[in-house]
C-alpha cells in the first residue's frame, strides 16, 4: 500500500481542495496540542511534505522523508527509524498508519524512540464516520485516500496502552460529507479544544499519548556543542536497515 505510486496519489490528494480542507482542520487541532508538548527534539512522519509543527515550542523539530526523492535532510523507513532509544520528546505521526504497511511496527518504533514522559501525536482517518462509509463504494476504493487502511481510533489507543502509553486526549473533527462544499467549516479552536463538539464519529482523529515507562525524566546536558539536529543522536546505518542520510554526518559518540 505504501508504494511510490500510491504515496504520490495521496500527496496529490492533499494538494486538492478537499485535501487542503483536511490539512487545515487537522492543523487547527495540532496547533492547540503541540504548545503543551515540551522538550528538545520533535520528529514528524507524514504522508505529505508540509511541516505541521510550526507552533511547537521545541527548538529542534524536523520531518523525516520516506522516499529517495523527498526533500528532507534525513531519509529512512517508518518501520526502522534511524534513532536511538529514548531520544525523542515528540513524535508526530500524520496519516502514516493509514497508508503504510505494518502500522503496529511503526507504533512500536515510535514508542521505542520516545523519551519517558514524551508524547506521540497520531493523526488519521476514522472508519466510523461518513468518510469511512464512503471507503468501500465502487471505484472510490482504488483512489486516494480511500484505498488506505483506516484504523479505528479505539484500536490505536489499545495498541498505545500495550506500549505503556497513557492516552491524554482523543479529538475528532469533520462531520460533513467527503465532498467539496459539503464538508462544513474549518473548526475554530482558538478558545480551546473543549469549546467544540468532540463526537467519536468525526472523519479525522488526533490522539495524544504520553509514554509512562520509567519514573524519572532524563535531563539532557546543556554543555554539548550545537549539532545539525540539536542533541539528537542517530543510529549508525547498518546493512539492511534501509536508511540514507543526506547532507549530514552521524554524530560521534560522546
Amino acid at each position: 500500500m505504501s508504494t511510490d505510486k500510491t504515496l504520490q496519489d495521496v500527496r496529490s490528494w492533499f494538494d486538492s481542495p478537499l485535501g487542503s480542507y483536511v490539512l487545515a482542520s487537522e492543523g487547527a487541532i495540532i496547533d492547540q496540542v503541540l504548545p503543551n508538548c515540551f522538550g528538545y527534539d520533535l520528529l514528524q512522519l507524514s504522508v505529505q511534505n508540509k511541516p505541521l509543527f510550526s507552533v511547537s515550542p521545541i527548538l529542534h523539530k524536523f520531518a523525516m522523508g520516506t522516499r529517495a526523492d523527498d526533500k528532507n535532510p534525513l531519509i529512512g523507513q517508518a518501520t526502522k527509524l534511524p534513532f536511538s532509544n529514548d531520544s525523542m520528546d515528540v513524535v508526530l505521526l500524520h496519516h502514516i498508519l493509514d497508508f503504510y504497511e505494518s502500522p503496529q511496527q511503526i507504533l512500536r518504533e515510535a514508542g521505542r524512540i520516545s523519551l519517558p514522559s514524551g508524547h506521540v501525536v497520531i493523526v488519521g482517518f476514522n472508519p466510523i464516520s461518513l468518510w469511512g462509509a464512503y471507503q468501500p463504494i465502487g471505484k472510490l476504493r482504488d483512489t486516494a485516500p480511500w484505498f488506505g487502511r483506516f484504523i479505528r481510533p479505539a484500536r490505536i489507543m489499545d495498541w498505545l496502552t500495550l506500549l505503556d502509553f497513557k492516552i491524554d486526549r482523543a479529538q475528532y473533527t469533520s462531520y460533513g460529507l467527503p465532498l467539496e462544499g459539503y464538508t462544513g467549516e474549518i473548526p475554530d479552536y482558538s478558545q480551546g479544544l473543549s469549546r467544540n463538539a468532540n463526537w467519536p464519529f468525526g472523519a479525522i482523529y488526533v490522539i495524544v499519548a504520553s509514554k509512562q515507562v520509567g519514573s524519572m525524566t532524563p535531563i539532557k546536558p546543556r554543555w554539548q556543542r550545537e549539532r545539525a539536529f540539536g542533541r539528537l543522536r542517530l543510529v549508525r546505518p547498518v546493512v539492511g536497515r534501509g536508511v540514507a542520510q543526506r547532507n549530514s554526518t552521524p554524530d560521534k559518540p560522546d
